[in-house]
Order: C-alpha cells, then structure tokens, then sequence
C-alpha cells in the first residue's frame, strides 16, 4: 500500500510539473505574439515598409480598413512604402489593447487588436479607432501575420 502511494504522489508531481511547464510554454507564446504587435506599431512609427512587412510571413494577406487585398509580404511592403511616404508620412500608430488571443492550434492563434490612428494627411485632426483582426502563426520557429484585415470603428462602437 505504501508503494502505491508513493507511486500516486511521483505521478501528481509529474503531471504537476507538466502543467507547469505548458504555462510557461503558453506564456513565452503570448510574449511572442504580443512581440509581433509591439514591433508592427513601432516599424509604423518609424514609417519602415520593410520592418513593417517583416511582421508577416511570406504568404501572408492582409485586407486594409478600405477592403484593399494585398497578398505576399512583398506586396504587402510594396503597399506600405507607397502608403509611409504619402498620406500615412506623419500618422502614428497606438496600439490601444490587445482584446483577446485565441490559440486555435499550437501553432496558430486568433488575435483581436485595438488601434488608433492619427496623422492621415486625408483627414487632417481626425483619430481614428481599429479593431485588427490578425492570424498569426508560428512557422520554422517564428511567431508572424499569416492573415488579418483591419476594421475602422464607427462613431459609438466601442
């Protein structure tokens, strides 16, 4: 009877330690998925097409607030250097909060971001809000946008 006892109170502490290290597993995936936004918001800033398309993988598409389909981090770069220096030259970008991360597989999660914008030279003094809906997924060790569209918020939507 002692055996088995001691053999239950081995096994809980192994599945302890398991569940112990798939947190700390899930957090270190979190922080890579919160590095890519974090990193997406200061290329923006620093109005870098390059560092911005870096953020996605090479297959990635990407449909902006006006319905635009770009597929390709080059096309998406491409977008970015025509956009960074015209009319989004002086925009900053805010990331306002990350809203919820939904892994749909290891290596795959849902992401909804909120986002503001200010300094659109089409729409001088305006702010705008986002809601950012990427899907990110880890390929080859690399936590990057494989997807997203961008959605402008209407006056009261919150």
């Amino acid at each position: 009877m002692k055996k088995i006892v001691l053999a239950l109170i081995a096994l809980l502490g192994l599945f302890a330690h398991l569940a112990s290290a798939q947190k700390d597993n899930q957090t270190l995936t979190q922080e890579a998925i919160k590095s890519v936004i974090t990193n997406y918001e200061q290329a923006w800033n620093r109005h870098d097409a390059k560092a911005l398309a870096e953020q996605y993988h090479t297959d990635a598409t990407w449909v902006n607030w006006f319905g635009a389909y770009y597929k390709g981090r080059a096309e998406i770069e491409k977008h970015y250097q025509t956009t960074h220096s015209t009319y989004f030259k002086s925009t900053q970008f805010t990331t306002r909060s990350i809203e919820d991360i939904t892994f749909l597989k290891p290596d795959m999660a849902l992401v909804h971001v909120r986002t503001d914008l200010t300094g659109d030279e089409r729409y001088p003094g305006q702010t705008f809000r986002f809601r950012r809906t990427i899907l990110l997924t880890n390929k080859e060790g690399s936590w990057r946008i494989f997807a997203g569209q961008n959605a402008k918020l209407n006056e009261g939507i919150d």
